[in-house]
């Protein structure tokens, strides 16, 4: 019986794969979700396969998970992974940063150039993104509403942010602006981009 099982398990980790090697990259452990290091705003490749994002943590790890949200109407969802720093691997928005900016890409497993909205990546080891009718969430922190997301504009850009609970009426976890360059008429209210005392600073 246990050579039986013995000769059985390598199998199954061949098929399970990730299940018997644990996840790759950083943020693999179960500490808590630093919202200042582990969500970005991203730019998305022409080809629709990977995005890129800033961090200024160089360190971050290839095969590193990232959940990719899309904020656009309706909201859609992706699991990539990071695959290495690059020299301004995407064309960003404006304003144009230095020929010689690094980023880090990441891959996703299909074509989402079809997706919209502002795109948020949070990175490492988070559940899995669950989808109620347009609207994606993501429970991040033990013991509080699953977070929800929201992009809106003001005059000459637009704010992305992540809300525990109903946008606009519950505590602000996370907010980044996105910068355009050109006039767009203002969606925003005041609670996406005032100061937070009850989340996390931005």
């Amino acid at each position: 019986m246990r050579s039986f099982v013995r000769h059985l398990i390598p199998p199954l980790c061949v098929v399970l794969g990730v299940a018997c090697q644990g996840e790759k990259g950083s943020f693999t452990g179960d500490e808590p979700f630093d919202y200042r290091t582990r969500m970005f705003v991203a730019d998305e490749d022409s080809s629709g396969t990977f995005v890129c994002f800033t961090a200024t943590d160089t360190t971050l790890l290839p095969e590193t998970r990232v959940t990719i949200v899309f904020t656009g109407h309706p909201q859609r969802s992706a699991i990539g992974r990071i695959r290495s720093r690059e020299r301004l691997p995407c064309i960003p928005g404006p304003p144009m940063p230095p020929t010689d900016s690094i980023q880090y890409v990441a891959e996703m497993p299909r074509d989402t150039s079809d997706r919209l909205g502002i795109i948020i990546v949070l990175l490492g080891s988070v559940a899995k993104p669950v989808q109620r009718g347009d609207t994606v969430t993501i429970e991040i922190e033990p013991g509080q509403p699953p977070i929800r997301f929201r992009d809106c504009t003001s005059y000459e850009g637009l704010h992305a942010t992540a809300w525990a609970g109903t946008p606009v009426t519950s505590s602000r976890r996370w907010h980044a602006y996105y910068f355009l360059g050109y006039s767009v008429d203002a969606t925003c209210t005041l609670a996406d981009y005032a100061p937070d005392s009850t989340g996390p600073p931005g």
